[in-house]
């Protein structure tokens, strides 16, 4: 029977831990326009996080607190765009996603629910490192100038001599906080009357430039070897699993405790709890 399939409860609390991984691309115009990089993809974790859900029967809202790792990776080449090296950028994150979902199947034993989050994140670490063999790059000419020693102008570029994690920025150079707007799907299956198994996949966008802002007046002003001038925003998408322990509450079960409550509240003894006074005077 149709009706049979139906979900329902009218609330449901749930409580869980996941985990997960992420892919994230670093939209910067900077890197876009140097011939010294290209980007390529990789996994990234996002070990631990935790999940606190409240669901009712079309709408539900979700806190789902966890550790992140931010940031696209890039070769590095050299004039004749060989693979030389690897420039790095990692930014690890305290992350704090609160999410509203819409229900787009309600079943008894699954929810497969839309869902938007703002989450505010909080920098844990980061680092920016290049690494490469020594060889021949393009370096802008506004650089020049500070180029360091064993860094030598040729006809045809910059010989470069053999570099091993140069820092290119660390933690000192990023936001300590970072908001994030999201939107994906997630899906709750109930594998028993208390625990259920819930998948979310989610893209986000970080609002701003995750850069301070005495290193953008760096980079503007050409005072960074391996860096040029452009915006940058961080997008990753996050596939997460976990498990959570949830309890339901039935519309039935909620309206008789109401109507319990409002009998109390109502209640009158039908006797009187002294002895009735009389009407009239004794003998009359």
């Amino acid at each position: 029977m149709p009706g049979a399939v139906l979900y329902a409860q009218q609330l449901s609390l749930s409580i869980g831990v996941h985990t997960g991984i992420m892919s994230t691309y670093t939209m910067d115009n900077g890197i876009s326009r140097d011939p010294r990089y290209r980007p390529y993809y990789g996994v990234k974790f996002a070990p631990i996080g935790a999940n606190f859900s409240v669901n009712y029967e079309y709408v539900g809202f979700v806190v789902s607190p966890s550790l992140i790792n931010v940031g696209q990776n890039f070769y590095v080449l050299n004039t004749s765009d060989g693979d030389i090296g690897d420039r790095k950028y990692n930014l690890k994150y305290l992350n704090l996603p609160v999410g509203f979902k819409v229900h787009i199947v309600n079943l008894a034993f699954l929810k497969i629910s839309g869902l938007v989050s703002l989450s505010a994140s909080y920098l844990l670490d980061g680092s920016e490192t290049i690494s490469h063999s020594e060889d021949i790059m393009t370096f802008p000419k506004d650089v020049y100038p500070i180029l360091p020693p064993g860094y030598n102008v040729e006809y045809d570029g910059v010989a470069v001599p053999v570099v091993n994690d140069y820092v290119i920025s660390e933690k000192k150079d990023f936001r300590s906080m970072q908001i994030f707007a999201g939107a994906g799907l997630q899906s709750d299956w109930d594998v028993s009357n208390s625990w259920r198994v819930y998948f979310d996949l989610r893209v986000n966008y970080g609002l701003f430039d995750p850069r301070t802002k005495s290193y953008i007046e760096r980079l503007d002003a050409r005072e960074t070897l391996y860096d040029i001038p452009g915006q940058r925003h961080d997008v990753f998408a996050q596939f997460s699993i976990g498990i959570a322990r949830y309890i339901d509450f039935e519309q039935k079960d909620v309206e008789k405790k109401k109507k319990v409550r409002s009998e109390r509240k109502g209640y009158t003894t039908k006797k009187y709890p002294y002895r009735k006074p009389r009407n009239s005077k004794p003998g009359g």
